[in-house]
């Protein structure tokens, strides 16, 4: 569903309920986007697991570049695995993540290790990387698995990342945010999230039945869009 169409149901509800009182199209475009948010932090979803490719690149000087972006729609704390190439094994290898003090100090118990710092990530490769094997790195990929997070919708053909089953309840939730903010509605405002949280419950529990599947869409870029 389109921004604009999550928009327009949200306006049928309120007008159908006989709610009296201004709401500002930003106020309703607010709660909307609320809500995605809080359907996504519902449960722990297969479809927010992702998986991204990225180029390695050398400095102008011809050593390995060390710090890249992190995809745009990453969620602080959602890595879950990061590869890069190996050139002598020709072998996609893990990195071990590490808190930044112990990765500029080099005090570290692996051999290959990242660390993130706000909207970038740090990687060691040209501690590991012996000259002769730099040139072979150029172009090669890293390969991130992580969780997403939702991003803003602002247009209004803007579609949220959740799937199309959960339409309903996100709406419920940002109707009820509406009735929270209506004297008298309060109960409603209860009765609109129960139902909400009823049927993601029901979507996790169908989720779960379904066969294993972590990681889904990719997206490759020789840089994060910013």
């Amino acid at each position: 569903m389109e921004f604009q169409e999550f928009t327009q149901d949200l306006d049928a509800r309120i007008a159908a309920s006989k709610i009296t009182g201004f709401w500002k199209p930003e106020d309703k475009e607010r709660w909307i986007n609320k809500s995605v948010v809080r359907a996504c932090n519902y449960a722990a979803w297969k479809f927010l697991n992702h998986h991204a490719t990225q180029a390695i690149e050398l400095e102008i000087d011809g050593t390995l570049k060390e710090d890249y972006y992190l995809p745009f729609d990453f969620k602080p704390g959602g890595m879950i695995l990061l590869t890069a190439y190996d050139p002598v094994t020709e072998e996609q290898k893990k990195h071990f993540k590490v808190d930044i003090d112990a990765y500029n100090d080099k005090s570290y118990p692996y051999e290959r290790v990242y660390s993130i710092v706000g909207d970038e990530y740090f990687l060691n490769l040209k501690e590991i990387t012996k000259d002769e094997d730099v040139a072979g790195l150029e172009g090669k990929i890293l390969d991130l698995f992580y969780r997403r997070r939702p991003v803003k919708m602002v247009e209004e053909t803007d579609e949220p990342i959740t799937p199309e089953e959960m339409d309903e309840p996100i709406i419920k939730f940002a109707f009820a945010i509406c009735l929270s903010k209506t004297p008298g509605r309060a109960n409603e405002a209860v009765k609109e999230i129960n139902e909400a949280n009823s049927m993601l419950q029901q979507l996790k529990e169908r989720e779960d039945e379904e066969p294993q599947s972590v990681f889904k869409g990719q997206a490759t870029s020789m840089r994060w869009q910013r």
